[in-house]
């Protein structure tokens, strides 16, 4: 199987000849919006319909099976009831197909009947040197080739240097409204399902040595492959690119739910886990919506690099400094002591009963001066004070005014990372 960069998994984002075994031509089901987003996306290689019916779907003409294309076929994606998975796989073998995606659950989360079609399957493909990702599992993307394997409606995709993976389609409620409400910029995604094959450690290889990644994202109920081999390999690549995990089935009743879905055993202590992740140079989230902002912020704006760990909070109003501090301290941060200069700054745009410190109540300040001359005012003495490595600095919607961008640029200018965040947006 030739490939880019000699790995097994790069026809798999990169395939040229793509069947789509159990498309369908009713817009109202989710195979035709698999279809459709290929159609619509303007998919670079060539698409096979299949379904037993033939004719025509979306321009495209159908194949009652998978040993009736008239064609090479790199990857077929499989999106059929479960008890029809088997036969799809043995015309693939019949084919000569060597990649396989399959979507379909009631495998190995399924109870006996559904472990023991699973292995079936994992015996078939083995046998027959097939590389197989899912089942239960919905990929690949990859926006250099507008391939975008989905049962939800995609928007056009920003083709970015973040690549993701799933080992559940927790992400395709939130995917759609990240491309275009968010700007997420992708490169390519894949969700390992069941991994009945293809597992994290495979992906995560893949991705290390991609050129087009420099921020893998990974999502983990469990470790299948060699947990020592995943470690290291995330070590290697932390060295050139940055790592954001996000591990759930932390607690004993997570871990059963996630044994409930997708049929993983969750073993080993999290706090082993959690160090192990630290040592190796990833980064943890602690839930999706981290996960996705961290993710995003490292592919939009690269390493945000402290000199030092001391930050500078400032909030409308006082109270969720309170908050913010507490988060600063938690993840090793420490409060800055602004010098005497920037203090007699502050008090400037302060009321007089008011004593600046760190962290600043701007809500007071607001009470005495227009919006911009504060911001300004606070944004200027903070890029030239030595003693702030770094700001975490809330507005309220109300001061979103067009020049604040431009008011802030003295941090920017100075090298200071800013956590800016709008409460309620």
């Amino acid at each position: 199987m030739p490939t880019r960069n000699g790995h097994f998994l790069d026809k798999f984002f990169h395939p040229e000849h793509l069947a789509i075994v159990g498309a369908s031509g009713n817009p109202a089901s989710f195979n035709y919006i698999m279809l459709n987003n290929l159609v619509v996306r303007g998919f670079k290689g060539r698409v096979y319909p299949v379904n037993p019916r033939g004719g025509a779907m979306q321009g495209l003409p159908v194949y009652p099976d998978v040993k009736s294309i008239d064609g090479p076929v790199d990857l077929a994606v499989i999106s059929v009831p479960y008890l029809r998975t088997l036969d799809v796989v043995k015309d693939c073998v019949a084919k000569g197909v060597k990649l396989v995606a399959i979507t379909a659950g009631g495998f190995s989360e399924a109870g006996p009947e559904g472990r023991a079609l699973q292995k079936a399957l994992a015996d078939l493909v083995r046998e027959n040197d097939i590389r197989a990702v899912g089942p239960n599992a919905l990929s690949p993307y990859n926006t250099a080739v507008n391939l975008a394997i989905s049962f939800n409606p995609v928007p056009q995709m920003k083709q970015g240097e973040l690549s993701l993976i799933f080992q559940s389609g927790l992400y395709e409620v939130r995917l759609t409204r990240l491309i275009s409400d968010a700007n997420l910029h992708l490169a390519k995604l894949i969700d390992l399902g069941n991994k009945m094959d293809v597992n994290e450690v495979d992906a995560f290889s893949y991705l290390a040595d991609d050129p087009a990644t420099r921020v893998i994202g990974i999502h983990l109920e469990s470790i299948e492959g060699d947990g020592r081999e995943f470690l290291r390999l995330i070590r290697k690549a932390s060295a050139e690119k940055h790592v954001v995990v996000l591990k759930s089935g932390r607690t004993s009743a997570g871990a059963r739910a996630a044994a409930s879905h997708t049929g993983v055993i969750v073993q080993g202590s999290d706090l082993v886990f959690d160090g192990a992740l630290r040592q190796a140079g990833a980064i943890r989230a602690a839930n999706i919506e981290e996960f996705f902002e961290i993710a995003q912020a490292l592919e939009r704006f690269g390493p945000l690099r402290l000199n030092g760990d001391r930050i500078a909070i400032s909030t409308f109003p006082g109270g969720e400094a309170v908050v913010t501090t507490d988060l600063c301290y938690l993840n090793g941060l420490s409060m800055a002591a602004p010098g005497e200069a920037t203090r007699k700054k502050i008090a400037a745009i302060s009321p007089p009963w008011e004593v600046p410190a760190n962290p600043y109540d701007l809500g007071l300040c607001s009470q005495f001066h227009d919006f911009r001359t504060m911001i300004r005012t606070y944004a200027e003495a903070m890029a030239v004070d030595p003693g702030v490595d770094g700001l975490a600095m809330e507005v309220i919607e109300l001061i979103l005014y067009p020049e604040l961008c431009m008011d802030l640029a003295p941090l920017i200018e100075a090298r200071k990372p800013l956590a800016f965040w709008v409460p309620g947006l």
